[in-house]
This record gives structure tokens, C-alpha cells and sequence, in this order.
């Protein structure tokens, strides 16, 4: 955690700041939460702010959460700073106290939110110049820094995605055609729990017949049915750490007119895995995947992105898509998953976690998949 917090000051100077200031965001799943507050502390409370500067880091907590940082944060080299109050009642002590008149703070653009960025002017608008800080939005240093997983990242990440795995295997074992989507989507939930899951990381996607064409598509009390494609897209969550893995099956004979689309989502999958390598582009990556789809005339039906960087968010840095630009280095923990979708008929999708070494992909994800058609699972 060190670490953590000399990289950031390292970027702190790049910028220009003299300190930075992390909030909470709010997740539609968890509530108040911030993945860049808990990257750079430790601190998993809901309510909660952290402070670096180039000499000191304060986790800020009430009488609530004081304890919970003191065991988290303290081991992490921050120390704990105890509030009472609105935040107008301590943020200018604490700033006078970290010597920042006339100094650059940074927000977080991830973690400040209109209602927190007003409140915070208003408690420094009527202080003197020279005492007040001067609030200004900061780039995405942390995320950034999140792109890259450390040995502890890693070793988290593995617990999720196999908590993740053996739940999803549990339940296409056991699956049903009466079953619905939105009893499917339960079973994945309670088989992440009796996984050792903290819960699950993301709205889990069960989505059988035309609703498979919809990527996001949200459970519907209907019944998956027999001889229909179903994907499933499900994450568990382990540390505040997420996995993410989909794989598309059937209650029954899988439908023949789905099993050659099956095998090109596999090939592109098996294609993207074998020759996405350290130094290449998003875009670059996301092309090896829709270069064989679009080999075989399906382009118009994959609209999505390659994939994702996934850690203390499902969906973090390094994006792969069509559009970006971002440049995968060694360390970087990535989905890849290209899809099929034929509207009103159903659709395809197949998802694995990978982690770059070396400058190639290693799998993380260990599910098994389909074997159709010669499909080598």
C-alpha cells in the first residue's frame, strides 16, 4: 500500500498538485462506495474520505467508521482523522492543518460529486486567500494506477473468478426449462454466497430466446425454455474485488442453428486470447476478435467492445473497442468476450478474464465451455 501511495505522489507532481482528495461515488448496487478510496487506503466503510499530500495520508472518518480505519488504513501507512460534523464544520481545519493556503488540491473526478464539490467551495468561499485551497479537478491518477494489478490484486482476482466459476458450473449443471430467467439469475446469487462470495459484483444477466440477443438484457419471469441459446453474465465479489464471466448454454440439445455462430464467438475468443499481447492497442486487441467475426459476415451483429479492465470496479481500465486508445502493459487484468447477437432469434457470448505476463494473455478463468461442432472447450 506504500507503493501505492509513492506512485500516486509521483503523479501528484506530474500534475501539479500538492494534494489530492478522494470522496465516496455512489454505485447503483452497493450504495456509497469509492474503489479509488479503498485502492489507495484499504478502507471498505461506506462513508469516508482520504487525503494525500507529499509529507502525510489521512483517511477521514466519523465516530462510525473510526475504529474500522484505525484497523484497516493505519497498517497501510495512513493515519486517521476523526470528524464531527458536516463537512464545511472540518475540511477548512483539516486543510489549514496539512498547510495547504494557496495550494492545489486535487478532486477526484471519479469521487466528487456536484453536491460534494459545492459543499467544499462553500466552506473555503469566505476563508482569506492565502489560507484557502485551491480546488481543481484532478486527471485520472488512480485509475491509472488501478490498470495495473499488484501480487495482492492478483492473488484477490483469482479467489473471485473462482468463486464465480465454480457458481456458474453449479448452476448451468442443474438448469432447467421451466426454470425462468429471473430464477436463474437468483441461482447464481445464492450459489456465489455458498461459494464464499461476498455477493455478487454486478446485476447477474440470464437472458434465454430473443432476450439473448439484448447484451444487457435483464431477467424476465419467463421460462428459459428448450433448444434456446441462454447467457449467462454473472461476476462474484471477493475483497471488493469482482470477477466477471459469461457463458452461453442450453436447457437441452443446444439449437442447431446456433451451433456454427457458437463456434465462430469461440474461434474469435480463442483468436483474441492467443494474439492480444503487452504494447498493443484497445483498438488493435478488439480487432483480432472482430476481424474473424466479420471474416464469416456477422460484423453488424458484435456492436460491443472487445473488453474491459476489471479490480475493485467490474469495469475499470483498460478499455477494449473500436475507439480506444488506450496501451495494455504487463499486469493489466482484462476481459475478453466477443458475442453474436441475431435480434429476435438469440445470441452468443463468451467471457474469460485475462491477466498480461510477459507481454501475453494468461486465463484466468477456468469454467468449462460448450463443445459444439468440434468446439474444443
Amino acid at each position: 500500500m506504500t507503493d501505492r501511495l509513492d506512485r500516486l505522489r509521483a503523479s501528484m507532481e506530474e500534475a501539479e498538485l500538492d494534494a489530492f482528495f478522494v470522496g465516496c461515488a455512489v454505485d447503483d448496487i452497493f450504495g456509497t462506495h469509492s474503489a479509488n478510496r479503498r485502492y489507495l487506503s484499504g478502507f471498505s466503510g461506506s462513508t469516508g474520505y482520504v487525503f494525500i499530500t507529499a509529507t502525510d495520508a489521512v483517511i477521514v472518518a466519523d465516530f462510525r467508521y473510526t475504529e474500522q480505519a484505525e484497523q484497516e488504513c493505519v497498517p497501510r501507512g495512513l493515519r486517521v482523522h476523526k470528524t464531527e460534523g458536516a463537512i464545511g464544520d472540518w475540511w477548512p481545519k483539516l486543510c489549514a492543518e496539512l498547510g495547504l493556503g494557496g495550494k492545489r488540491v486535487g478532486l477526484s473526478r471519479a469521487d466528487t460529486t456536484l453536491g460534494l464539490y459545492t459543499r467544499l467551495w462553500d466552506s473555503i468561499a469566505e476563508m482569506p486567500a492565502e489560507e484557502a485551497p485551491q480546488l481543481v479537478p484532478a486527471p485520472g491518477i488512480v485509475e491509472e494506477l488501478r490498470a495495473v494489478k499488484d501480487v495482492e490484486e492478483l492473488a484477490t482476482l483469482q479467489g473471485a473468478i473462482d468463486i464465480g466459476d465454480r457458481a456458474l458450473e453449479r448452476v448451468a449443471a442443474n438448469i432447467d426449462a421451466a426454470m425462468t430467467e429471473i430464477e436463474l439469475a437468483r441461482a447464481v446469487q445464492q450459489a456465489v454466497l455458498e461459494e464464499g462470495g461476498e455477493g455478487i459484483a454486478f446485476g447477474t444477466i440470464a437472458a434465454s430466446g430473443d432476450a439473448a440477443a439484448r447484451p444487457h438484457a435483464s431477467p424476465r419471469d419467463v421460462p428459459v425454455g428448450k433448444g434456446r441459446t441462454i447467457v449467462i453474465d454473472m461476476g462474484a465479489r471477493l475483497r471488493g474485488y469482482c470477477s466477471d464471466l459469461t457463458r452461453t448454454i442450453s436447457a437441452g440439445p443446444f439449437p442447431e442453428e446456433f451451433k456454427s455462430i457458437y463456434e465462430i464467438v469461440f474461434e474469435a475468443q480463442q483468436t483474441a486470447i492467443e494474439r492480444v499481447e503487452a504494447g498493443m492497442s484497445g483498438k488493435d486487441a478488439h480487432a483480432l476478435a472482430a476481424d474473424v467475426i466479420d471474416s464469416y459476415g456477422y460484423d453488424e451483429y458484435f456492436g460491443h467492445g472487445l473488453g474491459h479492465g476489471v479490480g475493485l470496479d467490474v469495469h475499470e481500465a483498460p478499455y477494449l473497442g473500436k475507439s480506444s486508445q488506450d496501451t495494455l502493459e504487463d499486469g493489466m487484468v482484462f476481459t475478453i468476450e466477443p458475442g453474436i447477437y441475431l435480434p429476435g432469434r438469440g445470441g452468443v457470448r463468451i467471457e474469460d478474464i485475462v491477466v498480461l505476463e510477459q507481454g501475453r494473455a494468461r486465463v484466468l478463468s477456468h469454467a468449462p465451455k460448450l463443445s459444439v461442432r468440434g468446439a474444443k472447450p
